[in-house]
């Protein structure tokens, strides 16, 4: 496989709800394999960005390729089965509160179709031992969950149906630095084990030297600046200069962009 191929290829994308424009003209590839992390302030339009790669929005012009398919025109089977090659961790987990864990990991195989009931336990152990979980968990209600519990249960889910593509929205908020160091070190022994292409959305500093490979900076509608965190550190832009070199980036990278 190619590793420079694009596995998301973004071109030209404008995105407007009513009068407000969120994307003037972003045009970005994602590499196969890489760990891409966007960045960008309150009202950036990250989130956007990243359901338009999810297919889950439609920008108002320009073109969104995943694994060479165009998700705005295709037929809706075919979007739908390059959906079943991704994954997504939701920024709070977004577990079914009436759903035990086993279920929560289940759901996706279940909703495939075609896999044997005996099959899916097999594989929702898998995944609950891929996170480091006892099979103990399987019984447990996500309110019994501590947080570092309920992001560990989520990323199994998403990883349910081996994605090739796994999309985190903010994935360590919410956790304390020591759960947080645990859960990076998970996501990239997972990435390296599994070899999937990864898109992040965070504004957690410390996650940047360990938990991506370049970084795509969204500021003012546009894409500032794309690449390695030494890469942007250098960018002479307000947003830059506030995000990655304020007082508190200086003492949380403490050198990573040198």
């Amino acid at each position: 496989m190619n590793t420079q191929a694009c596995v998301i290829r973004m071109r030209d994308i404008h995105t407007r709800f009513g009068d407000n424009e969120v994307h003037r003209g972003i045009s970005l590839c994602v590499h196969y394999g890489e760990r891409l992390a966007l960045v960008g302030g309150s009202g950036s339009g990250k989130t956007t960005l990243l359901r338009e790669m999810i297919g889950l929005l439609r920008p108002t012009s320009g073109s969104v390729e995943v694994f060479g398919e165009d998700l705005n025109t295709g037929d809706p089977a075919r979007v739908q089965a390059l959906r079943n090659r991704c994954g997504v961790l939701f920024q709070a987990g977004a577990l079914f509160t009436d759903l035990s864990v086993y279920d929560n990991i289940a759901l996706p195989l279940r909703e495939l179709g075609g896999i044997d009931e005996r099959l899916v336990n097999d594989l929702v152990m898998l995944k609950l031992q891929m996170v480091d979980l006892a099979p103990a968990v399987a019984a447990v209600m996500p309110y019994e969950l501590s947080g570092g519990m309920v992001k560990r249960v989520a990323l199994a889910r998403a990883l349910a149906l081996e994605p090739e593509l796994l999309f985190l929205d903010e994935p360590t908020s919410g956790l304390d630095p020591v759960a947080s160091d645990k859960f990076v070190q998970l996501i990239n022994r997972l990435h390296r084990d599994l070899g999937f292409t990864m898109v992040m959305i965070t504004h957690d500093l410390p996650t940047l030297p360990d938990l991506c490979d370049r970084i795509a900076v969204l500021a003012d509608g546009g894409l500032v600046t794309l690449g390695t965190l030494k890469e942007i550190m250098q960018v002479d832009h307000p947003f830059v200069r506030e995000f990655f070199h304020g007082s508190r980036a200086a003492r949380v990278l403490d050198g990573a962009g040198g």
